[in-house]
């Protein structure tokens, strides 16, 4: 999804649909237990998905939670039982077997590696580091299901400073989960993404002008020369969306009109090439951006009237989570000094896209 301005050309599809992903059979059950802990402290979010629930398929599990307590954290350390009570006899549900469980993705706090692991116990170690970003999820592959749909069982879960799952622990929680030979329901929820952008667009990317080139008149060092294009943006990701823009500033040859990489008022009679996504009235142009959505919204160096910049790669619009149909209007301004180089100056913007699934 590309715009091209100043001369160039520029390919825009109006509808961008992420690929869809099949939601397998899920188990997510939380379970929250107390336990004697003094200053520990209980994971949050805690969650687990299992790619499978057929009693002693080979499948996947994903283990969620959130880290609660500041301190470093060295070791994880998960233990199946039948019960999730921590400090009861630990019984290993009938048919599980997470000898052979390989940790194959980690988010959040990552750098773990498996230390050690045996029928129903999963150690996992890193060099003892701060807590920097407290949701996390760890997927282990070829572990082989409970067998017993009798019965749920548990993962009692552990974070301790030591590197080998030794001494106090930090925070402690379970996840209850259960194999079932019953009734599977299966459904789909499309991961979407709707972008467009031209010109000018349509809050919903119905329809654009499908005019992707501007010319923005002479140079000169009285005046400031002014364009601006319009981009639309939608997504069901949980995660929201991120606009970046890319290119390089207006160039003739190796003569480049420098843009500034801090907020900064236009000033003619400079060299200065620069953007922004609200409504300016020096110089006058551009639009706040349109759209019930709260939540996506310009990023805050594009976000200040009368004030411009640009750094190739900066994100300049995004949104936290789900946001349905956001219309951005970007001004771009170009000043140039009195003693620029004669030359045709042009540059080529691209916005990419994404969606945080």
């Amino acid at each position: 999804m590309q715009h091209k301005l100043f001369r160039l050309h520029a390919f825009v599809f109006n509808w961008r649909h992420i690929f869809t992903e099949e939601l397998v059979a899920l188990v997510l059950v939380l379970f929250i237990f107390i336990a004697p802990a003094s200053a520990a402290m209980r994971f949050q979010e805690r969650s687990l998905y299992m790619n499978s629930t057929v009693p002693g398929a080979t499948t996947s599990y994903t283990v969620s939670f959130r880290y609660m307590s500041p301190q470093p954290v060295g070791s994880v350390d998960m233990l199946f039982c039948v019960d999730p009570i921590p400090y009861h006899a630990c019984v290993t549900p009938p048919g599980l077997d997470v000898s052979n469980a390989t940790l194959s993705t980690q988010t959040g706090e990552s750098n773990f590696a498996i230390l050690s692991k045996n029928s129903n116990h999963i150690l996992l170690s890193r060099t003892t580091s701060a807590i920097t970003t407290n949701a996390s999820s760890y997927k282990f592959d070829n572990i082989i299901n409970p067998t017993d749909t009798s019965q749920s069982f548990s993962i009692r879960l552990k974070s301790l400073t030591s590197v080998n799952g030794t001494g106090a622990q930090i925070d402690f929680g379970s996840i209850k989960g259960q194999v079932t030979d019953g009734v599977i329901i299966e459904t789909q929820v499309p991961p979407m993404l709707i972008f467009c952008l031209a010109q000018e667009v349509e809050e919903n990317c119905i329809d654009t002008n499908d005019t992707f080139y501007t010319d923005m008149g002479t140079l000169n060092s009285q005046s400031t020369l002014t364009a601006q294009s319009q981009m639309a943006v939608g997504t069901n990701a949980s995660g929201g969306f991120a606009i970046t823009a890319n290119g390089t500033p207006m160039s003739a040859a190796t003569n480049v009109i420098d843009a500034p990489s801090t907020p900064t008022e236009s000033k003619p009679g400079t060299n200065q090439f620069g953007m922004n996504l609200v409504e300016n009235n020096d110089p006058d142009v551009g639009e706040n951006p349109e759209g019930q959505w709260a939540n996506a919204i310009a990023s805050p160096n594009y976000s200040v009237p009368n004030m411009y910049m640009y750094v190739p790669g900066d994100v300049v619009a995004y949104s936290p989570n789900v946001s349905l149909m956001k219309k951005f209007t970007v001004s771009y301004i170009l000043n140039a000094s009195p003693s620029l180089r004669a030359g045709v100056y042009t540059t080529t913007m691209t916005f990419i896209a994404s969606g945080r699934f």
